[in-house]
């Protein structure tokens, strides 16, 4: 099978001398964790929300950063694909990116893109049959960041900002209770860059995790073979699940791209 076979448009792209503001609101109103840069066609770069952030705390243009280019923040252009090569191949290569997004490209024109996400949901990443199968503690990242219910937002927005992490396991009591996601706070408080800043100003909104979270979340015993958890992954359509032992104590977090790194490897 080749990625021609599983790619898709890249629908949402940005051009170089685009305003990093216009970059920011396309990827705040469609829920994008970065934009593929195109000049004339050609894959010119990737920018991220973690990309601008960075420019902002680097730079002197705090108070009209909107205003400077996408070409002033933007990363150089990450690994590609070309339509006729295998999915093997591209996930090797997704997997040693460091976005999480494959453009693919095509007598040096853009044509189309995947993500990790797109390889579970198609289900047709190859696994290679083990007597000693790879499973969800072999794969997971340890110890994972997490909050607590009634710990406030902002707190939780900031330990994603800090720590760049997309998804945080809620635990209460020992037990894991929800699963709070940059998403997650998108839809209640906004971007989680912004609604840290507004937190630290005044007026800014007073809210709990447990306003915002995911309840009742899925959780993946430390023993399960990855070819299930990817499964789970893809028909549950999550970026990430907890790792708990027998006891229900939480081990670590299990993303898609870890998943993806560790059936490449």
């Amino acid at each position: 099978m080749n990625v021609r076979d599983i790619m898709r448009p890249a629908r949402w792209t940005i051009r170089p001398d685009d305003s990093l503001g216009r970059a920011e609101r396309i990827m705040a109103h469609r829920r994008l964790h970065q934009l593929l840069v195109v000049d004339a066609g050609a894959i010119a770069g990737v920018l991220s929300e973690r990309d601008v952030l960075d420019y902002r705390a680097r730079t002197q243009h705090d108070g009209d950063w909107w205003r400077q280019s996408v070409r002033s923040a933007m990363r150089k252009v990450p690994p590609t694909a070309n339509p006729d090569e295998s999915v093997t191949a591209a996930i090797d290569r997704l997997t040693h990116s460091a976005v999480d997004v494959l453009p693919i490209v095509e007598h040096g024109f853009l044509v189309g893109e995947i993500t990790a996400t797109d390889l579970f949901e198609a289900e047709r990443i190859p696994i290679e049959v083990s007597p000693l199968p790879i499973t969800a503690a072999d794969a997971m990242t340890e110890p994972a960041v997490t909050v607590g219910p009634t710990d406030s937002l902002l707190d939780a927005a900031k330990l994603m900002v800090d720590h760049q992490v997309r998804h945080l396991p809620v635990v209460e009591d020992g037990q894991v209770v929800g699963m709070l996601s940059d998403r997650d706070i998108r839809t209640i408080a906004g971007d989680p860059v912004r609604y840290v800043e507004a937190g630290e100003g005044e007026g800014g909104p007073m809210l709990n995790v447990r306003d915002a979270m995911a309840p009742m979340v899925l959780t993946i015993r430390a023993n399960r073979p990855l070819r299930d958890v990817a499964n789970e992954l893809a028909d549950e359509r999550v970026g990430a699940l907890p790792i708990v032992d027998a006891d229900g104590k939480l081990l670590g977090i299990l993303s898609y791209v870890d998943a993806l790194r560790a059936l490449a490897a």
